[in-house]
């Protein structure tokens, strides 16, 4: 004979798998939301970061530095590059500053002066570097050159001097020149 009994086993199985389920679906939309969230957070880092950041215009590249010339209005050759920018840089965004150290005259503390100007006068290889030709913009990769002149700082009276070019929100370029005691014109200045 057969003997039957009646059990809730199978009640109980049906209702722990729709808890289980219910988990499931619960803890991935907990997920869900965790990532999107997550994913907005790392956005938003991401344009700040864009935005507090000032674009890098580079740095200026001395290709060639030669004494142009000598006594009442001393120049110096220079030709340039900006290898490493990403757009044109405008041309006042560029300049230069030459430091001198003139031989102390009054026994007392040793002075620096300095001539400084901007990239107005650059030419491409094609121009002369003294005259303004309608540059507007230095492009990427391309040698410019142009003369500094010199107002303040004597090329026959001090042994050594240093230029710097500045690349606005770029980087600044120092270039030590040993112009010795007895400076000729083309002598390199590298």
């Amino acid at each position: 004979m057969r003997r039957s009994n009646e059990t809730e086993h199978a009640e109980v199985g049906t209702s722990a798998m729709i808890i289980f389920i219910a988990l499931i679906l619960v803890s991935s939309i907990i997920s869900a939301i965790i990532i999107g969230v997550g994913g907005d957070v790392f956005a938003q880092s991401k344009t700040d970061a864009s935005r507090n950041t000032p674009s890098m215009k580079g740095i200026a590249n001395i290709v060639v530095l030669e004494i142009e010339s000598l006594g009442a209005d001393d120049g110096i050759h220079i030709v340039f590059e900006l290898p490493y920018v990403e757009a044109e840089v405008p041309e006042e965004d560029l300049s230069w500053t030459v430091m001198c150290f003139p031989p102390n005259q009054g026994g007392g503390q040793n002075t620096i002066k300095f001539d400084q100007g901007d990239f107005e006068l650059a030419t491409t290889l094609d121009g002369d570097g003294a005259t303004a030709l309608p540059l507007i913009a230095f492009q990427p990769g391309v040698d410019y050159r142009m003369i500094l002149q010199l107002d303040v700082c004597d090329l026959d009276e001090i042994e050594d001097a240093t230029l710097v070019m500045l690349v606005a929100n770029g980087r600044t370029q120092e270039k030590f020149m040993d112009i010795g005691t007895a400076p000729y014109i083309g002598q390199d200045l590298n």
